[in-house]
């Protein structure tokens, strides 16, 4: 089957939304309890993939182009923090610790308007990054690219040589993260041609022992800025491997309309998923009976609460788009005047 799906506007690439689904994946897999095996690739991989969809040409001016974002994301960020907030004015608030209760009830209103949500929906912190991240690379646009790179590769030390820890707009995280974001965009020439390279199983090979390596000296490490440059290596020696194998996949097997359904939809999963797992915990821990021991060490039982998730993300994914798209910046509302 043909790795790709050529429609009268653009070219799918089935392995770019099978390794979408993955990062999506990997981040819901982050936040499900136990929280002692996150992967510290998962978040990396959300923005790398991110950056390889980017394209300056689809956009010729910086307004148009935060018009164009600001419908994909913003609307999004605005709808499901209000819904959220609601929420935890009349409910969650109600069952937080008494430190939460304390607080004024505008709080969320602060940290939401500050692009650092984290009384409610908390997860919204990756959309209000990845605009300020994309908003600030496409100011770029014009740059020689070896600048550019440099540029990118000196941004993650930032944090490191200013205290940026309450910065608006989670800057501290878009410095984090875009080596990965901004160069998966910039190289993505190049990325697309190691795909189709006869030697890319043999690279792939060589690049997944780099990674185990940086495993192994990422346990040890105690420099700051030697940390920094591992995690890099690190991440981009595990990406190019990935997402050759996420084409292999598909070539031979396709890829499924499920997970094209959550790839197009990430953005209701990202608001969603930490709320469908608090329930699933109320659920197992005041229902089932079962003690927050029975999380500890347990890797199976982390990977299954996981896919449930997944699936159960089909629910809100289905009303939102069923019953109330303008929550994601679709429907007749913004076809014309956003």
């Amino acid at each position: 089957m043909k790795n790709t799906i050529t429609t009268s506007s653009k070219t799918r690439y089935l392995w770019i939304d099978l390794a979408k689904a993955l990062s999506i994946t990997l981040v819901v897999y982050r936040h499900c309890p136990p929280s002692a095996f996150g992967l510290t690739s998962s978040v990396p991989l959300f923005f790398f993939m991110a950056g390889l969809l980017f394209n300056f040409e689809k956009h010729p001016s910086f307004t148009e182009f935060v018009k164009h974002r600001s419908k994909q994301l913003l609307v999004p960020y605005f709808c499901f923090f209000t819904l959220f907030y609601l929420f935890w004015l009349f409910v969650g608030r109600g069952l937080s610790s008494p430190e939460e209760q304390a607080l004024p009830l505008y709080a969320p209103l602060l940290e939401y308007l500050y692009g650092r949500p984290k009384l409610v929906c908390m997860p919204l912190w990756f959309i209000a990054c990845l605009f300020a991240m994309q908003c600030i690379f496409y100011l770029f646009k014009n740059l020689n690219r070896n600048i550019t790179l440099v540029i990118l590769l000196l941004l993650p030390f930032l944090p490191h040589l200013i205290d940026m820890s309450n910065t608006p707009w989670k800057l501290d995280a878009v410095c984090t993260y875009f080596p990965y974001y901004g160069i998966a965009s910039l190289y993505k020439k190049e990325i697309f041609l190691f795909m189709e390279n006869s030697k890319r199983y043999l690279y792939s090979f060589i690049l997944l022992a780099t990674y185990i390596i940086s495993v192994w000296l990422l346990t040890d490490v105690s420099n700051e800025y030697l940390k920094i440059l591992l995690m890099l290596v690190h991440c981009f020696s595990f990406f190019l491997p990935l997402v050759v194998l996420m084409k292999m996949i598909t070539n031979k097997y396709g890829l499924h309309r499920s997970i094209k359904y959550i790839v197009t939809n990430a953005v209701i999963v990202l608001a969603c998923h930490t709320y469908v797992i608090r329930l699933a915990d109320i659920f197992i821990t005041r229902i089932l009976g079962l003690g927050v021991e029975f999380y500890d060490g347990n890797l199976l039982f982390k990977i299954s609460l996981t896919m449930c998730i997944i699936l159960l993300m089909f629910v809100p994914i289905y009303i939102i788009n069923t019953y109330f798209p303008f929550i994601v910046g679709r429907g007749k509302i913004f076809q014309k005047k956003i």
